[in-house]
């Protein structure tokens, strides 16, 4: 009889209990931001996302995924104003978490082919080149569907064909729209200093410039 009485009684209290609804933790994943183009500054660990950029002076195209505390980052690029083109593999690092900002510095390191086409660069000269770059990213969530994004980088070209090199540290700044759960849009210009170093020449230091716009992929 005892038995049968707490039975009944727990029977009542679980009745009693409300039902806990799942919905607002749904609806928060929902409105989380996916971009993948160029923010967050850092990937979480088992995000991947590829990005394809357009415009002046080339077309790169892109592939990042995430680990924990870094992210793997592989790039492809063709400057189609002095012919040449590049790869390179970099690891990005999250060194700051906010509610909002991210950090991320970066280096990693390619390859650089030079075709030497004069028409539009007149110290463009033919060569294979060993390319470091190093910088930081930073990502700022300034709604749940915009980014501001500011970037720094110094690249390297050092020639292995021929006695020169090419040093363009250059900043900028964009922003990133996600126009759905996987898709975002990007728009971001550099400036900075190209030194450029050529065989049997001066070092020369010219404007560098950088415009591009584009889309971002991101699949988990």
């Amino acid at each position: 009889m005892l038995v049968n009485a707490l039975a009944a009684l727990a029977s009542l209290t679980l009745a009693a209990e409300p039902s806990v609804s799942h919905t607002p933790a749904a609806s928060t994943a929902q409105l989380a931001p996916t971009f993948g183009a160029v923010a967050p500054a850092a990937l979480p660990a088992g995000t991947i996302a590829f990005y394809g950029l357009l415009g002046a002076p080339d077309v790169v195209a892109g592939y990042r995924q995430g680990f924990a505390p870094f992210e793997l980052e592989a790039r492809a690029a063709f400057n189609y104003l002095d012919v040449s083109a590049f790869g390179d593999a970099s690891l990005r690092f999250s060194a700051f978490t906010s509610a909002r900002l991210q950090l991320a510095p970066f280096a990693g390191l390619g390859l650089k082919v030079s075709s030497g086409a004069r028409y539009f660069d007149k110290a463009s000269f033919t060569a294979v080149s060993l390319r470091p770059r190093a910088g930081l990213i930073a990502s700022y969530l300034l709604t749940d569907t915009v980014a501001l994004l500011g970037q720094v980088e110094l690249p390297w070209a050092i020639a292995l064909t021929a006695p020169g090199h090419q040093l363009t540290p250059t900043a900028g700044l964009g922003v990133e729209v996600g126009i759905g759960r996987s898709l975002s849009v990007v728009a971001m210009g550099q400036a900075g200093v190209d030194v450029v170093k050529e065989p049997l020449g001066v070092t020369q230091a010219r404007f560098a410039w950088a415009a591009r716009v584009g889309l971002g992929f991101r699949l988990f």
